[in-house]
């Protein structure tokens, strides 16, 4: 068994795995992967969120009142642009929350109100309302 241990090539064996596996140390290592999907997520709900408030922005109101405020089309798109992911989605989900002439909720409850206060104060004072 010493004697085959001893060989040249056994040594010359042994160099090679030595050489072989010192190479393979170096290499570094590599690793690829897929995109997660919020990543992707992320850009496409950037461009509805833009999408949106541009067509807010089309408006003739809108456009209007900014013009009178002093903006230009250039400067609006620049400003716009420089939003963050985060501020452009809290304007969008507030511009989509807007009603254009309100939902009438409100009223009906106020006159309601109204109403139920008139007849409370007329019975308290004992008085009577005729309609002839």
């Amino acid at each position: 068994m010493q004697s085959i241990l001893n060989t040249l090539l056994m040594r010359h064996t042994a160099f090679v795995l030595i050489a072989v596996m010192s190479l393979i140390s170096f290499v570094p290592k590599a690793e690829a992967s897929l995109v997660p999907t919020s990543m992707t997520m992320a850009s496409e709900l950037r461009a509805q969120n833009l999408a949106d408030v541009q067509k807010v922005l089309e408006h003739k109101a809108v456009k209007a009142r900014l013009s009178a405020l002093g903006y230009t089309d250039e400067e609006i798109s620049g400003k716009l642009s420089a939003v963050s992911d985060s501020e452009l989605h809290s304007l969008a989900s507030q511009l989509n929350a807007l009603d254009a002439g309100g939902d009438g909720i409100g009223f009906v409850v106020g006159l309601l109100v109204i109403v139920l206060l008139v007849v409370v104060i007329l019975k308290l004072s004992d008085k009577t309302v005729t309609i002839r």
